[in-house]
Parts: C-alpha cells; sequence; structure tokens
C-alpha cells in the first residue's frame, strides 16, 4: 500500500480506505498483499540500484560487464532476475533454449562469487534474497568505484 501511496502521493490511510471500500462493494475481491506490488525493492541497495538503472543505466551495465563479464543478453536477465522474486520463462521474449543457455551461462558466471540461481520446474527462474543482495552489493561497488575514479 505504500508504493501505492507513493506512486499516487495520497497518503497511505486514504489509499486504505479506498481499497477497503472497493472491497466491501465488491469492486475488489481482496486487498493487495502488503508486499504488493510484487518484488517491489524495499531495501535500500534495490532502490539505490532501481534509481541507478533509471538514470544511469549504462554504469550500471558496464559494472555488470566488468563484476560478472556479462553479454548485453545476460545483463537483461540479470536485470530481470533482480527486479522479481522469479521470472516466467513466457515473460521474456527469447525462444526457451534460448533462455536456458544464457542462465547456465550466468550460472557459471556467478559461481565464483558462491551466487546461484534457482530453477522454478515447469516456470522459471529465481534469485534467492540472500542471492539479490550479494549481487547488489557487487554491483554498486563497482559503480561507486567508477564514479570515484
Amino acid at each position: 500500500m505504500r508504493a501505492i501511496a507513493r506512486a499516487t502521493n495520497t497518503s497511505s490511510d486514504d489509499i486504505r480506505a479506498l481499497l477497503n471500500y472497493a472491497t466491501s462493494t465488491g469492486q475488489l475481491v481482496e486487498l493487495p498483499k502488503e508486499d504488493w506490488p510484487p518484488g517491489f525493492p524495499r531495501d535500500q541497495r534495490a532502490l539505490q540500484l532501481s534509481r541507478m538503472v533509471v538514470e544511469d543505466k549504462a554504469a550500471v551495465v558496464l559494472a555488470m560487464q566488468q563484476v560478472f563479464h556479462l553479454t548485453s543478453t545476460e545483463v537483461g536477465l540479470m536485470l530481470l532476475l533482480l527486479a522479481h522474486p522469479s521470472v516466467s520463462k513466457e515473460r521474456i521474449n527469447m525462444v526457451h533454449r534460448t533462455i536456458d543457455v544464457h542462465i547456465c551461462n550466468i550460472r557459471r558466471r556467478l559461481a565464483p562469487h558462491d551466487i546461484s540461481i534457482g530453477t522454478v520446474w515447469g516456470y522459471g527462474y529465481q534469485l534467492t534474497q540472500t542471492a539479490r543482495h550479494k549481487i547488489m552489493e557487487l554491483i554498486l561497488e563497482r559503480v561507486a568505484a567508477q564514479h570515484a575514479a
């Protein structure tokens, strides 16, 4: 609800009241969960990385390429995995086998950092919260080093 409030410049109490009213009148089946929208970045690293992607995506891409030695396609997949708790293969605009190959390459490049990508069988891929935090830390450190130089 806080995310909706921030996005609409409305108080959380007003949003909650509107949603409760919509639920009581049948316009809304159920209230959104507190972590809605799913994957909304809550910790400071995620917020900082989100802002950097918007403000200076080239610096983030360069940092990811330097830290993990990823191709531009793999950087795009990694950003998608960082932004969402789990990513469906249907959401990625590629042939499924191509996705699998890119994920395999990313896994190989993350292994030295003790980071792994999980498979959600029949759906897609996911990063654990710990893996996401570690990746974000490495990227943010590299971007900070780039700006300091």
